[in-house]
């Protein structure tokens, strides 16, 4: 079934992975356009979160409850505009803006650390990112292929509520399923992440 799914909406696939390299490869070209005044505040900041990180014990459950409601927000989005039929192109564009934070987040780190940035980003943000990229991408799919039905089901002569209807609950309940997936990053993000971090971060400061 998943394969079938893939090879059925491969174009879309690669329309939407396009536009998450897109994303990345801006970020990361932006790290190069800061000046230096720009690099030494934003590395300011970045020294306070590692000094923070070693004397403070981090509340994981906050944490837990930042994360969800961060994702709560993009994904509803995303089902909303899902729901348009004009919602398609700003779909690829909140993709791009994920991958957009990432390239900036990992060229940064990267252009200040040098190797412990390469480090940080493995243990730090690789992690859930293993499991909240693919599901961003895939409820991209989603989202949009659903807008793509209510184009179709618009330009037919004769169409049945009951299947908008059907549609719409198959719609939200894949929407429901990567938020449960989404979760999964989340306990990641604020259990596990943090516990790698503290144990590099020591040597950042």
């Amino acid at each position: 079934m998943i394969k079938n799914h893939f090879m059925k909406n491969l174009m879309l696939y690669i329309i939407t992975i396009l536009s998450f390299t897109i994303g990345i490869a801006t970020g990361a070209f932006t790290v190069n356009a800061l000046s230096n005044s720009q690099v030494e505040e934003l590395f300011s900041y970045i020294q306070e979160f590692f000094y923070i990180v070693n004397t403070q014990n981090v509340n994981a459950s906050e944490l837990f409850k930042l994360s969800i409601f961060n994702n709560i927000k993009t994904l509803a989005l995303l089902w909303i505009l899902g729901i348009t039929v004009i919602g398609i192109p700003l779909i690829l564009i909140i993709i791009g803006i994920k991958g957009f934070m990432i390239g900036f987040t990992v060229g940064f780190l990267i252009k200040c650390l040098s190797f412990k940035g390469v480090l940080f980003t493995f243990l730090g943000i690789l992690p859930q990112s293993l499991i909240i990229i693919p599901c961003y991408i895939v409820l991209g799919i989603i989202c949009i292929n659903f807008s793509l039905s209510m184009i179709r089901n618009k330009t037919k002569i004769k169409y049945r509520r009951e299947d908008i209807k059907t549609q719409f609950l198959s719609y939200s309940t894949l929407v429901l399923l990567i938020f449960l997936l989404l979760t999964i990053g989340s306990i990641i993000e604020a259990y596990i992440t943090p516990v790698f971090i503290k144990s590099i971060t020591v040597t950042f400061i």
